[in-house]
């Protein structure tokens, strides 16, 4: 969680989640914890896009007065 809190709430979220429903009986070594971290990134990478609108940064330029 230091280095991304992000991530790290989710993995929390994650535990949270599985242990109200059950699905930790015992502790979690590092291969399950491993197995958490990558399916949080698979849904992290999954959700990122950028959307840049050319025509709105184009009227923008042009609208602009330049006093010289």
């Amino acid at each position: 969680m230091l280095g991304k809190p992000d991530k790290g709430r989710m993995v929390e979220n994650m535990l949270i989640r599985m242990a109200q429903a059950g699905e930790i009986c015992t502790k979690i070594g590092e291969k399950e914890l491993i197995g958490l971290l990558e399916s949080v990134n698979k849904q992290m990478h999954s959700k990122t896009s950028v959307k840049f609108d050319r025509r709105r940064a184009a009227l923008d330029s042009d609208n602009e007065d330049y006093n010289f």
